[in-house]
C-alpha cells in the first residue's frame, strides 16, 4: 500500500529512504529490496503522498519517479532541493533522453537513473550519496545560537541578528521542531495568527528574519515547502 513506512530489523543504522512510484509492483519490489538491506522505506505513489510523508518525518534520500499522476517528478525535486538540506535526491524514471537528463539535474537531483534499474545498483547509488552527505554535515556541524535571555541569533560564524519576541517565538517553535517541518497550522495556533490562507502573519515573520540575516549576509536556513511546513535545517541550541 502506497504511503506504508518499512522498517528493518534493528534499523538503528539504516538510510531513511522516501520512495516515490507510482507503478505499485516496482514500488513494492524496491521497496522490499532497500528495506532487507537494512534501511527504513516510505512509500508513496504521488506528489499528495510525498507533501503527506515529508509532514511526518525527515528523510536521508528521496528516489523520485518523473511521471506520476498528480505531478512532474522534476518538480518535486527541485522543491526538495530548494527548500530541504541534506537530503540526496535520486531521479529513478524511464525517460532517458538527454533533455530529460538535463531537466533532471537542472532541478537539483544528485543522480538520475534510467529504468530498468537493478536493484544492487540503486542501493550502491543510495548507500554512496547518503555516505557522501553524511560526511558533509559532520563538516559543517556547528550549532546555531537562539539566546532567549538576549533575544539573538548567532550563526555558526559569529554573526548575529537581534529578534523580536515574536520572532524569536516562531524561531523556537521551529527550534523544537527538531529539523522537521511545523505546520502553517500549528505555528499560527501558537503564535495567535489566523489560520485562513489569505492569512499573512507567518509569512511577514518569516520575510523580516530574511531582511535581516540578507542585511548582513547571513544564509538563514529556514525553508518551506508548500503543503507541509515550515523548518529550521540546521543544528540549533537553545539558551
Amino acid at each position: 500500500m502506497a504511503g506504508q513506512t518499512q522498517k528493518a530489523e534493528g534499523d538503528a543504522h539504516g538510510i531513511r529512504i522516501l520512495l516515490v512510484e507510482d507503478e505499485r509492483d516496482l514500488r513494492q519490489s524496491f521497496a522490499d529490496y532497500l528495506t532487507m538491506r537494512g534501511n527504513t522505506v516510505t512509500e508513496a505513489s504521488s506528489g499528495l503522498e510525498f507533501y503527506r510523508a515529508l509532514r511526518k518525518q525527515k528523510f536521508d534520500v528521496a528516489i523520485i519517479d518523473v511521471n506520476l499522476p498528480d505531478i512532474s517528478g522534476f518538480e518535486l525535486a527541485e522543491e526538495l532541493a530548494k527548500e530541504t538540506e541534506g537530503v540526496g535526491i535520486v531521479m529513478l524514471t524511464a525517460r532517458a533522453g538527454r533533455e530529460d537528463r538535463i531537466s533532471g539535474y537542472s532541478a537539483g537531483a544528485d543522480l538520475y537513473l534510467t529504468k530498468p534499474v537493478d536493484g544492487d545498483e540503486l542501493l550502491l547509488a543510495v548507500n554512496n550519496l547518503a555516505r557522501r552527505l553524511s560526511e558533509k554535515t559532520s563538516v559543517a556541524a556547528v550549532p546555531w545560537k537562539l539566546d532567549t535571555v538576549g533575544y539573538t541569533l548567532t550563526a555558526p560564524d559569529g554573526t548575529r541578528i537581534e529578534l523580536t519576541g515574536r520572532e524569536l517565538d516562531f524561531l523556537k517553535l521551529l527550534a523544537d521542531g527538531g529539523g522537521n517541518p511545523v505546520s502553517r497550522a500549528v505555528l499560527s495556533a501558537e503564535l495567535g495568527y489566523d489560520d485562513r490562507p489569505e492569512a499573512r502573519g507567518i509569512d511577514a515573520i518569516i520575510q523580516r528574519l530574511k531582511h535581516k540575516a540578507g542585511a548582513i549576509d547571513m544564509d538563514l536556513p529556514i525553508k518551506t515547502i508548500r503543503l507541509v511546513g515550515t523548518s529550521f535545517t540546521a543544528t540549533v541550541e537553545i539558551r
